[in-house]
């Protein structure tokens, strides 16, 4: 994995880390009115918290989605290579077997001349 990649990925996980210690947080301290309150106060910073969330998310979608694209490139080039290397592999055998085929008729035994004793 590419190091900005790994970095991104990190920052992901932390984010969600937080969110869920936060989360656990304000569950434990539902019972306190003042801290709800407190809370209420602070609600402009937990959206602006939950729109970096939605950035981070949007993020890794174009990464996967790029990545799938890379993939289907890839493939797409391999198979090409692939299929150049079937044609060379089925030509190499086309010409192997015509040169065993033509290997019989072309050594057939030649007639050879007498020279005739007779003419002078």
């Amino acid at each position: 994995m590419k190091k900005p990649k790994s970095i991104f990925f990190l920052i992901y996980l932390l984010f969600h880390v937080c969110l869920l210690i936060v989360s656990i947080y304000v569950n434990y301290r539902s019972e306190d009115f003042e801290f709800l309150l407190w809370l209420r106060s602070k609600m402009a910073i937990m959206v602006y918290v939950s729109v970096a969330g939605l950035v981070l998310y949007f993020i890794n979608v174009i990464i996967v989605g790029m990545e799938s694209r890379n993939n289907v490139k890839e493939k797409e080039a391999l198979q090409q290579e692939i299929n150049g290397l079937k044609a060379k592999m089925f030509d190499l055998q086309e010409a192997s077997s015509a040169v065993r085929h033509q290997s019989p008729k072309t050594e057939s035994p030649k007639e050879e001349e007498q020279p005739d004793g007779d003419q002078n």
